[in-house]
């Protein structure tokens, strides 16, 4: 008996081991198990893409992801044109546009007439850019001579491309160079990501001004496209608005407390442009009695009696002063739905005044209102007009009384 409850007690332990054997194996075969993982598709939106060797990015980001901007001919939002501002590498690899609907993904590259414009207009950057049709077929890549920041644009439905080299500055009646000359910015040194420019030590006055890039206004991209009452399709190189809100081809900023600024610039790719003007110092009380200031615009006649058309000033004069305050008084007949500002000299290197700088007085203010910067005369007629500015406030007064 003994004998026989000893097999069975061997037998059950090794059943028990092998059970233990069978156990193990079978965690380690599903622990082990090699069924591929699943990967989640890469979800890539709807959209135009800026992607290749020279770019941020070889693949689909949505950091390089263009976005749809105003035509400055009708200064609306135009759902064919989108911008992307970037920086860009030289190099023959080059890189393409890229339309992503659906499963559909498009490619564009420069097509037959895309080069360099050798002949710009007045209004379009001082600096060497490309323009010109775009093709599917068979394309090639973008490159760009120099590494640096550009400004990429397309309009799918024109099927054109517009690279331009983006250099920023600071212009308008608050800059030294009044309208005339731009104050350029010092850039920081290339990266694929984030960029900026600075101005220190500068000297900003009261009044208006803008952010523009490469000495342009806007490029062209066509010229005999209509839309409704309008002709042609231009993307603005130029920022305004305000500070905190910066619009392309916006209106003038304005600054209202002139001093000393710090002036950054940045630009971070996914995020897009911030600004801040930080005042560093005050500045002197202006001596304006050399200022010749005269009106200028299009809401008076010529010395000829044809209609002026901001291409001859009127009464250019020189103030009467009295300690810190300049006065210059001017009798004139002016045009209603038409616009004029105040100028210093004959050109627009100087200062300049328009609407939003001053505090209207006089029996006749309310005929006068904001267009753009402008003077709008609402109600013709014979008019005094006096502007008085307070130097040691920076304070502009004009006084409007209808004869």
């Amino acid at each position: 008996m003994k004998n026989n409850f000893q097999k069975f007690s061997m037998i059950m332990a090794m059943l028990a081991l092998v059970m233990i054997v069978i156990g193990t194996s079978s965690c380690k075969k599903s622990s082990d198990s090699t069924t591929p993982t699943v990967t989640p598709p890469v979800i890539v939106l709807d959209g135009f893409y800026v992607k290749g060797a020279v770019a941020p990015f070889t693949d689909y980001n949505a950091k390089a992801m263009m976005t749809v901007t105003r035509n400055e001919v009708t200064q609306t939002t135009r759902a064919h044109l989108m911008e992307l501002y970037i920086p860009l590498k030289a190099g023959a690899a080059g890189f393409n546009i890229m339309k992503v609907a659906g499963s559909v993904k498009t490619t564009y590259g420069p097509g037959t007439g895309f080069g360099v414009v050798t002949t710009p207009t007045t209004d379009e950057p001082k600096v060497a850019f490309q323009r010109g049709p775009a093709t599917t077929t068979n394309p090639g890549v973008f490159t760009v001579p120099a590494d640096g920041f550009y400004h990429v644009v397309i309009d799918d439905s024109l099927n054109k491309v517009a690279i331009m080299r983006v250099h920023w500055g600071l212009i308008g009646a608050a800059t030294p160079g009044g309208w005339s000359n731009d104050t350029m910015m010092t850039e920081s040194a290339f990266n694929a990501t984030d960029m900026s420019w600075t101005l220190t030590g500068f000297k900003l006055m009261k009044g208006d001004w803008k952010l523009r890039y490469s000495h342009g206004w806007k490029v062209e991209i066509d010229t005999a496209v209509k839309l409704g009452a309008s002709k042609g399709v231009k993307v603005n190189t130029n920022f305004g608005g305000t500070l905190a809100a910066l619009v392309p081809g916006g209106a003038n900023i304005v600054n209202a407390a002139p001093g000393i600024y710090t002036i950054t610039f940045a630009y971070k790719l996914g995020s897009g442009y911030t600004i801040t003007a930080t005042k560093t110092g005050d500045i002197p009380p202006i001596d304006y009695s050399q200022y010749q200031m005269d009106i200028i615009g299009n809401a008076y006649l010529k010395l000829d009696g044809t209609p002026a058309n901001w291409d001859e000033s009127f009464d250019k004069k020189l103030p009467v002063v009295s300690g810190t305050t300049y006065t210059w008084s001017y009798t004139i007949n002016l045009i209603a739905a038409k616009d004029f500002k105040f100028r210093q000299g004959d050109d627009w290197s100087g200062k300049s005044i328009g609407f939003p700088d001053v505090t209207m007085a006089g029996a006749a203010a309310a005929n006068f209102s904001n267009d753009g910067g402008n003077f709008l005369i609402s109600t013709a007629g014979n008019y005094t007009l006096v502007l008085k500015i307070e130097a040691a406030t920076e304070t502009y007064t004009v006084t409007a009384t209808k004869n």
